[in-house]
Formats: C-alpha cells, sequence, structure tokens
C-alpha cells in the first residue's frame, strides 16, 4: 500500500510534469503571461520535492519510489526550455536544469555572474521583471520565492526576450521611416518636377545668367534624384511584406541562391566555400524573402573582401547548435571595428562610401520575421567577419 508521504510526492512530481508541459508550450508560443503561470506552478511544485527536511511530509522510508520520483522531476526539469536557476540564504545562483547549465556552460553554480542579475534576484518584488543581458541576449528575469523549513528560496526563470525586442525595434523604425519618407517624397517630388520645367524654359537663351541658370538647375535636378533614390531604398524597409512560409530545405535554398549570387559582378572574382551537413533540418521559410536575405549578407561579405589583401572568400555553412539551425556566411575581408560591431544592424549605419545601411537591417527584419534572428559571431578563423542567420527549432525536430 503506498503511504501518504509517497502519494503526496507523486502528486507533486505530476503536478511538476504538467507545469513543465505548459511552459514549453507557454514559451514556443510566446504566451508570457501562461509562461510565468507555469514557472510559479512548477515553483510550488518543485521545492517541497527539492528540500532536505520537509515539516508535513515524514521521510519515507528508502525504496526505489523515491529514486523512480527523483528521476522523474530531474527529467521534467530538464524538459524545460526557459534557464531555471535557485538563489538561497547562501547568495549562491545554482543551475536547476539543462537550459540553464547550458546557457552559463556549468554543472552546478555558474561562475562570473553578473551583478545586474543578482540584483534583479535580490529585489523585494517578485514576478517578471528587469530585463538584463546574458552572452550577448536580452532575458526577462521571472522570480517567485517559497518559505520552507524557516529558509527562503528564490526560484528564478530566464525567459529569452532578444527576439521580442528586436521585433519591437523594427516595427517602431518601420513606422518611423514609412512617415518620412511619405513627407520627404511629397515635398521632394514637386521640388524636381519645377527645377525641370523651368531647365526647359531656359532652352535657346544665351545669356551668360541663363547659363549659369541652367547649371545650377541641372545640379537641382541631380541632388534631387539622388535624394529621391536614397528615400526609396529606405522606403522598402517600410514595405516588408509578411512572409509566407511553407517547408524548405535550407540547403537546396543556399544552392540556389548562391547561383543566382554568382552572376552579379560583385561577385567576381570571390571564391564561395559552401558546407553542408549530411542531414540538414528542414525549415519553415518564405524562400523569396529569405533568399533576399541571404543575397543581402552574401553582398555585404563580397563588398568586404574587395579592399582585403589576399585570397578573397566567403564561407557559406549550416550547422546546428543546441536548439538551433544557424545558416552562417563568413569572408576574409578586414572585418568589423569594434567601435561598430553594436551598431551594424542600425538603419542609416553603414562601413561604404556609396552605402545606404540598409542591407543588414533588412536581412535581420526578414529573419526576425520568421521568428529567427540575424547575429555577428565572433571571429573565427580563416574567417574575419562571421554573420549567423539563427532559427529555433521545435522538439520534434530536434531528431532530423
Amino acid at each position: 500500500m503506498v503511504s501518504r508521504a509517497a502519494t503526496i510526492r507523486l502528486a507533486l512530481a505530476g503536478g511538476l510534469a504538467a507545469a513543465a508541459m505548459l511552459v514549453f508550450e507557454a514559451a514556443e508560443h510566446h504566451l508570457w503571461a501562461n509562461l510565468i503561470l507555469g514557472l510559479m506552478v512548477a515553483a510550488g511544485c518543485a521545492v517541497p520535492l527539492l528540500r532536505e527536511a520537509p515539516d508535513a511530509v515524514p521521510e519515507p522510508p528508502v525504496s526505489s519510489v523515491p529514486a523512480a520520483e527523483g528521476a522523474a522531476l530531474a527529467a521534467a526539469l530538464d524538459q524545460v526550455p526557459i534557464p531555471l536557476l535557485s538563489y538561497g540564504p547562501d547568495r549562491c545562483v545554482r543551475a536547476l536544469n539543462r537550459a540553464a547549465r547550458t546557457l552559463f556552460r556549468t554543472d552546478d553554480r555558474p561562475a562570473d555572474v553578473p551583478v545586474e542579475l543578482t540584483d534583479a534576484i535580490e529585489r523585494n518584488d517578485t514576478g517578471a521583471g528587469k530585463v538584463v543581458r546574458l552572452h550577448d541576449r536580452a532575458y526577462a528575469v521571472g522570480v517567485s520565492e517559497v518559505v520552507t523549513a524557516g529558509r527562503a528560496v528564490r526560484l528564478v526563470s530566464l525567459a529569452d526576450v532578444q527576439s521580442e525586442l528586436r521585433v519591437a525595434e523594427a516595427t517602431a523604425l518601420r513606422d518611423l521611416l514609412r512617415v518620412l519618407s511619405h513627407e520627404i517624397m511629397n515635398s521632394l517630388t514637386p521640388v524636381a518636377s519645377l527645377a525641370g520645367v523651368a531647365r526647359k524654359h531656359l532652352d535657346g537663351e544665351t545669356s551668360e545668367a541663363a547659363g549659369a541658370a541652367r547649371e545650377a538647375l541641372d545640379f537641382l535636378i541631380q541632388r534631387a534624384g539622388g535624394l529621391a533614390r536614397f528615400v526609396e531604398a529606405y522606403r522598402s524597409l517600410a514595405r516588408l511584406p509578411e512572409p509566407e512560409p511553407e517547408s524548405v530545405d535550407p540547403g537546396a535554398l543556399l544552392h540556389d541562391v548562391i547561383r543566382v549570387f554568382e552572376q552579379s559582378p560583385v561577385a567576381r572574382g570571390v571564391a564561395i566555400d559552401l558546407d553542408l551537413p549530411a542531414d540538414i533540418t528542414r525549415l519553415d521559410l518564405d524562400e523569396a524573402l529569405m533568399a533576399q536575405a541571404l543575397i543581402n549578407v552574401l553582398t555585404n561579405a563580397a563588398e568586404a573582401c574587395a579592399a582585403a589583401e589576399g585570397p578573397r572568400r566567403i564561407g557559406v555553412s549550416i550547422v546546428r547548435h543546441h536548439d538551433e539551425v544557424r545558416i552562417c556566411i563568413g569572408d576574409t575581408g578586414a572585418g568589423i571595428a569594434d567601435g561598430l560591431r553594436d551598431k551594424i544592424f542600425h538603419a542609416f549605419v553603414t562601413t561604404k562610401p556609396t552605402g545606404t545601411g540598409t542591407g543588414l537591417n533588412l536581412a535581420r527584419q526578414i529573419a526576425l520575421a520568421h521568428g529567427g534572428d540575424l547575429v555577428l559571431l565572433e571571429e573565427s578563423a580563416p574567417w574575419s567577419t562571421v554573420f549567423a542567420f539563427v532559427f529555433r527549432i521545435s522538439p520534434k525536430d530536434h531528431g532530423a
């Protein structure tokens, strides 16, 4: 006959498993309220199971049941995709699941925990709170506190909100560009038109003043046309269509994109190395939009190689990294200065004399529209610069 203690522990383990499933589904569909609720339920179930000296439930005799429950608990925690931490009176942060151990590259206690994270954990208020940066990504810190046996334990969740922040930033930028481009074009178009009309009225005039006026009007028409093309380039950022994704083999997509890119003038003299794994996970992508994003980054890489000494090479590869698929594009150019690394994706930022600063920004917006991201990785020989399109994959695809 199962003891009352064993029954309670089994119920808590079942509740924890159900909460883990709720958290996983909420994280996958960006339902943050459900995620926090699931984490709170998980915390309420986990602490009584993990504490060493429970008050209400006497310690059951040693048997195979507690061992099985412990294994089920550990497995449930490890399946939660959100990094989970504990923080006790000893002021030590401990990793509770695989996601946390992976994030901090540790088996138990993370080393060099950022001060802003411990400050967020130690605040008196609990729930979803401050956003902190860990390993170049933004995480919303959720804290719940449980007091047991006179000991306060804080359970911490780290929800990755980097993509959400970038989507909000991209949306605000598109709204701004839409308004600005509309207003500028409304004023610029009649100016260019009137300059052309005035220029025609001076045809046949031979005076010195007429010649000076024609020269001035020609310059005005030329600059108005250049400004119109400039504004039109930024207007493209505001007209990004919604993706229509379908299941795509990213390896086949890269083959097609590279074949087209190699015909462009910027690709002349540039060797492209394509490295694809034997088994490639299919992704849900809008092929037309992703092809444009890939060409933008390839163009950026080829232009970076143009001024470099030595071989002009671009490396394109697909790699699996934990629960992500990365399409990496590296080049042997001069690299990106440290002062520009944090700004390279901003609109209007360019390192080229004739650049408009839209290529990388538009490529990132396309990646974000697919639920992914475009990031700048650390240098990796032989490449001086490596950009990576990052796409999360669902658990059902992990074994693909």
